[in-house]
């Protein structure tokens, strides 16, 4: 079997995988791996980004989530399919260094990702308390599109001069001396431009919350919290000129609402998943009505909506530290892959690119020192501090609404 060698191999092209990707490069021969095609869910922002074998510039692109081995997703029967849209996500103002660090801000600018507005909260206390950014120097940050978003990233570590293999198929990780080795499982014939073996010094998981090439190596993930995020994506309402962040806390969970760059409204619910009024909730009109309780909602909400209520999980979730420590030289698991945030923290994006610019400088680390398990410790030791410091304040926050502090879904919380 053809043998294709790299400096790093990069499983996953979501936002982690992606910028780590343009970081890497162009000192270091890098090799992004998906295995599904994506041009259903970004044909348009896809478009110009080339296949392997293509020239820079000349080819559409079918990308893909991606999974290694036969490891299976966390979701139980109640949650919906991959294809789900992402619910309405955020950037802070903070994250411009990171984007120009990878070289991907200026395509990020030219996307129009909406600024964010302020955040109107029901949380600590019985009315609503207004919070906006004039005061943080990093601006106000952005809401997100989503696709267009993952889309650009990958677009921009193409144009950096990573190479990316989608449709690869299953993958099949094991360690060779001190490479990793990567079987795509398609034979070399199969596609003339794509090898089916690749090997490098650098392995890093970034598929997401399925772990899949850390739980491939036997490295256990441990989930903190069994969150459930319910959410719809609600029409657009030419009347709802609001662009505020709206959270309120509720007995047994609760709830986000912003507009999204397309116009439609998000409503999200956060419970837990052993909650007797979880299937309940599933039916859009019984997750309205729930929601109208609270008026700092009600305000934003339409009459009615015929929409699909998705599921997914959203907790706290990081893989066994100790473990990690004993993988071989050279492996490295970033954004929610490491560690997984409860929504509340906002952080979830966030982190995936500042874990990609830790995962770099260790990586850099590495080739100077010629050491990377102290390399691989070092950035471990990061991540450990980012647990610490998030478990803090996830107590902190889960704390304060004392109006709800008896009810089951709080009690949990007391992360004391």
């Amino acid at each position: 079997m053809p043998v294709t060698d790299w400096d790093a191999i990069i499983v996953g092209t979501g936002p982690a995988g992606s910028v780590l990707a343009c970081r890497l490069r162009p000192g270091r021969r890098v090799l992004l791996l998906e295995r599904a095609a994506l041009r259903d869910r970004t044909a348009r922002a896809d478009a110009a980004v080339p296949r392997i074998g293509d020239p820079i510039g000349a080819g559409k692109l079918d990308c893909g989530d991606v999974s290694v081995g036969a490891a299976a997703s966390d979701n139980r029967e109640v949650f919906a399919g991959a294809d789900v849209p992402r619910i309405g996500e955020s950037l802070p103002g903070a994250a411009r260094v990171l984007l120009q660090r990878c070289g991907a801000f200026d395509r990020f600018v030219a996307a129009g990702h909406v600024e964010r507005g302020a955040t109107v909260s029901q949380w600590e206390r019985d009315g609503p308390v207004w919070f906006d950014h004039l005061r943080d120097p990093n601006g106000p940050g952005w809401h997100l599109d989503r696709a267009r978003f993952d889309a650009d990233l990958r677009a921009s570590a193409v144009a950096a001069g990573a190479v990316l293999i989608d449709d690869c198929g299953a993958l099949r990780v094991t360690r060779d001396g001190d490479y990793w080795c990567v079987d795509t499982g398609r034979p070399a014939a199969a596609r003339e431009t794509q090898n089916a073996l690749h090997r490098a010094p650098v392995l890093v998981d970034a598929t997401g919350r399925n772990a899949a090439v850390a739980r491939q190596l036997g490295i256990a993930r441990r989930v903190e919290d069994e969150l459930i995020c319910l959410h719809a994506y609600l029409p657009p309402d030419a009347l709802d000129e609001d662009r505020c962040t709206r959270v309120c806390a509720d007995s047994n969970g609760w709830w986000y609402s912003v507009r999204v760059p397309s116009g439609q409204r998000v409503l999200a619910f956060h419970l837990d998943a052993d909650d007797a009024e979880l299937r309940a909730l599933k039916a859009l009109p019984a997750l309205l009505d729930k929601a109208r309780r609270h008026a700092v909602l009600a305000d934003v909400l339409p009459a009615s909506a015929d929409k699909t209520v998705h599921a997914r999980p959203a907790g706290s979730a990081v893989l066994d530290r100790t473990a990690l420590a004993g993988a071989a030289p050279g492996f490295f698991a970033i954004g929610d892959a490491g560690l997984s945030f409860d929504p509340i923290a906002s952080q979830g994006i966030f982190h995936a690119l500042a874990s990609a610019e830790s995962a770099a400088n260790a990586i850099e680390w590495s080739d100077g020192s010629g050491d990377p398990a102290a390399a691989r410790d070092a950035f471990l030791a990061e991540m450990t501090a980012v647990h610490t410091h998030y478990r803090q304040r996830l107590h902190d926050t889960y704390a304060a609404p004392a109006t709800y502090r008896q009810w089951p879904f709080w009690l949990r919380r007391d992360l004391g």
